[in-house]
């Protein structure tokens, strides 16, 4: 009669990791003893003995079947914001065509500089649409921004996506140069040029947020009041308002504005972010 058995121990890792496991394998073998005795046949006599193998396995990784796509559809640089770094904010698209899914993930992202530098993501207020991690099936795509802060002096050179548990490996070596630039507004700031007094302006930014790429339009609302002092004129004229640094694409009402004492009025301002990043207050000027 034969008795056989097996254990196996040890642990092997994550599929698809590619990783060399090792394990230990007992296993039980049978062994024939044959002792002869006088005036006495043979007698057969089984035996066990444990034999220890050691043995080296490769798992093999899970197919990553399909199309995988990625496009860098803009990029922004905001120079403004660090002293001593650059934000380069990505718009990307991803796409997926297969029978499987794909389940991207910002997080392996990495951004080449030309200095030989490798950067991981970073957090930026200036992002408007958050790439983040979204399962992919077969004919669907997702953009957003992602951002990666370099060195002042470094610029991108490659953008790769690396998947290791899924062997999926991208790099994009074509990086478009960037188009827009982030501007960064505390508050508005009026400033009133005149020999009258007393004549009152404060202004007030309608746009939500801070952070602004060029050529977008923000609307600000001023205010200008006048109070008549004495020998001050009845009224006074509102000759020119001008913005530091930003264009105005429009102004209701236009003028010349005149104001009579105690006169109120509102203007809408709707103003042009520069090309140039900039960082400070909006600096609105009214003479009058």
């Amino acid at each position: 009669m034969l008795v056989l058995g097996l254990i196996l121990g040890g642990a092997i890792g994550a599929a698809g990791g590619g990783n060399t496991v090792t394990f230990t394998q007992t296993t039980v073998v049978p062994t024939t003893i044959k002792i002869t005795e006088t005036r006495l046949s043979t007698v057969e006599v089984v035996r066990t003995q444990l034999v220890t193998i050691t043995q080296t396995v490769t798992p093999t990784p899970p197919s990553a079947e399909g199309t995988y796509s990625l496009k860098i559809l803009e990029v922004v640089v905001d120079k403004v914001f660090d002293k001593d770094h650059d934000y380069y904010i990505f718009m990307l698209e991803a796409s997926y065509k297969g029978r499987r899914s794909w389940s991207f993930n910002s997080l392996y992202l990495t951004l080449v500089s030309d200095k030989g530098y490798k950067y991981s993501t970073a957090f930026s207020l200036a992002i408007r649409q958050f790439l983040g991690a979204v399962e992919l099936k077969d004919g669907e795509a997702t953009k957003g921004q992602v951002a990666f802060k370099l060195p002042k002096g470094e610029k991108p050179s490659k953008l790769v996506y690396e998947d290791k548990l899924w062997d999926i490996k991208l790099e994009i070596t074509d990086i478009p140069a960037p188009s827009r630039q982030v501007s960064w507004i505390s508050f508005a700031e009026t400033k009133v040029q005149s020999e009258y007094s007393f004549i009152w302006a404060s202004a007030s930014i309608k746009t939500s947020g801070a952070a602004f790429y060029s050529g977008e339009v923000i609307e600000v609302e001023l205010r200008i009041k006048y109070s008549r002092w004495i020998g001050n004129p009845s009224s006074i004229t509102v000759t020119s308002i001008t913005v530091d640094k930003f264009e105005i694409v429009s102004i209701d009402p236009r003028p010349p504005i005149t104001l009579k004492d105690e006169d109120e009025i509102t203007v809408k301002l709707m103003l042009k972010v520069p090309e140039e990043g900039y960082r400070g207050n909006l600096k609105i000027t009214i003479q009058a």
